[in-house]
Formats: C-alpha cells, sequence, structure tokens
C-alpha cells in the first residue's frame, strides 16, 4: 500500500521490546500476509508457527496453492490474481544478542 501511497507510512503502528526479551520477528509482504487478511485461511499464530516450525518457503507455498484455487477471483476478490510475497522470519533473537558472562 505504501507504494502506490506513500502517506500509508504515517499510519503505520511502531512499538519497542527489549532485544533480550525478543524470540523472534516476523516481516511479510501484503502478497505473503494473504493468508490471513484476504483469504481468511489462517490466523496470525498459525502463521507465526508455520514460520517457525517449517520456514518462510511453506507460508509461501500456502498462499500460492490459496491464489492457484481462486486464478479468476471469485473467491476472494482481488486486483491480480497473484501479488508479489515475500517472507522473513528471524529466531532465536534474544539468544544471539546474549554475550556470555
Amino acid at each position: 500500500m505504501a507504494s502506490t501511497k506513500p502517506d500509508a507510512a504515517a499510519q503505520a503502528l511502531t512499538g519497542s521490546v527489549p532485544r533480550t526479551q525478543l524470540r523472534a520477528a516476523a516481516v511479510l509482504s501484503d502478497g505473503a500476509s494473504r493468508l490471513v487478511d484476504r483469504f481468511g485461511l489462517a490466523r496470525w499464530e498459525e502463521v507465526l508457527k508455520t514460520l517457525d516450525t517449517l520456514g518462510p518457503r511453506e507460508l509461501l507455498r500456502q498462499v500460492r496453492e490459496a491464489e492457484m484455487g481462486d486464478l479468476d477471483g471469485s473467491r476472494w476478490p482481488r486486483g491480480k490474481a497473484h501479488d508479489d510475497a515475500t517472507a522473513v522470519y528471524c529466531c532465536a533473537i534474544g539468544q544471539l544478542l546474549s554475550s556470555p558472562d
């Protein structure tokens, strides 16, 4: 959305957490988040579990499978059958940042 409406960045939600308390982080493009917010085929908790156990490739496979099952957009109306999809998952962040005594 921000690519077509740069003012959308002003609507971003931000926050912070001490790095030592952060276990993992996920960054998803709108194409990768379609499984939840467009298709309703998963909840965020399920997406995070998939990322943690099977990795981003599996999440993107599930997104593509859903898109292929509705190429004309009749079930899930959308501007294009396939959207670019990127998923990044960083795990064990707190462990990586802690130093030995």
